[in-house]
């Protein structure tokens, strides 16, 4: 599935839905590395923009299934927006969450031995949220990603 599903801000329960079939299906990918479900915000007005230089793109790649199709700890979302890896350090604390700048990429990783699909997709909404300065309710997309290559 490689279409753009709009969601609002406010409900994600769509995106929930996303990453539970991914989890569910056991999906390898196209590689056999993995699935990705990719949480992207609304870009910022271009005046808002001009004024905080944040005209970049904001993705929260919530990596769901792994090589082989494995769902496992840890749980984590690669946040790619204009604050590189320094992203991740600028959210604050959050209960049952740790922070990683590891090889110049930002991540946030829920804890714990189970996924919460729920927690896991509101951090990653309120985590690009927060680094886009509050953006509107509306606008918000995701899609699956089964092209992962990691290396």
């Amino acid at each position: 599935m490689n279409s753009w599903v709009p969601f609002r801000r406010s409900d994600p329960a769509r995106v929930v839905d996303l990453v539970r079939a991914v989890a569910a299906a056991r999906d390898p990918g196209e590689h056999g590395q993995g699935v990705e479900v990719v949480v992207e915000a609304p870009r910022t007005r271009w005046w808002r923009a001009l004024f905080n230089r944040d005209d970049t793109l904001a993705q929260a790649r919530i990596v769901v299934t792994r090589e082989g199709g494995e769902v496992r700890h840890p749980f984590d979302i690669q946040l790619v927006t204009a604050h590189g890896a320094a992203a991740a350090h600028r959210l604050g604390r959050r209960a049952g969450w740790a922070v990683s700048n590891s090889a110049g990429l930002a991540f946030l990783i829920q804890k714990g031995p189970e996924p919460d699909y729920d927690e896991l997709v509101t951090g990653a909404v309120e985590a690009l949220a927060k680094l886009r300065r509050q953006p509107r309710d509306g606008g918000w997309r995701a899609r699956v990603d089964r092209a992962v290559q990691r290396n």
